[in-house]
């Protein structure tokens, strides 16, 4: 497993994960890169010689305690998610009701630029008379999906594609 220590006065965390322990805080300062700085190939002065660089490290300003729960509460999600437990909106949402309700979103994405394409090629004036007609196009659309979902929720039927 990971080796934690924790430095008190900071509540900081170094996960070393298997490498060599950091440096002290002292002599810390020096081995931390600042953002965006890539790290620089050692360079041989020789054929024989090899230069080692410092050990890569991760450091949190966050209390081990934390980290521990929150860990254990993602092992807690992980599991009910492979059991089949876990549920989006509660119980009488499912996986496969969400499936359905995607599908239909991307259906009325590709409605949508499907009918957005054919208009760029008008003239201004017919450009507000079709984009009119589009949204309206797509909002009965819309409103036909909603009406689906709602009577397939109130009486408990499997949902169709709509209208």
């Amino acid at each position: 497993p990971r080796k934690l220590s924790v430095l008190p006065a900071s509540k900081s965390a170094t996960f070393s994960l298997g490498l060599p322990q950091p440096p002290s805080p002292k002599n810390r300062g020096k081995y931390k890169r600042s953002i965006g700085e890539k790290p620089k190939a050692p360079q041989p002065a020789g054929p024989s010689k090899v230069v080692q660089s410092s050990p890569l490290q991760h450091s949190f300003l966050t209390d081990v305690s934390d980290v521990r729960e929150m860990e254990g509460g993602l092992l807690n999600l992980l599991n009910d998610f492979h059991s089949g437990k876990l549920q989006a909106f509660g119980k009488v949402c499912s996986f496969e009701q969400l499936e359905h309700v995607r599908e239909m979103q991307e259906k009325l994405a590709r409605l949508h630029f499907s009918l957005d394409s054919h208009v760029e090629e008008l003239s201004e004036d017919q450009r507000k008379c079709v984009s009119d007609h589009n949204l309206e196009h797509l909002l009965c659309n819309v409103n036909g999906h909603i009406y689906v979902l709602n009577l397939a929720e109130n009486q408990d039927l499997p949902k169709t594609s709509g209208p």
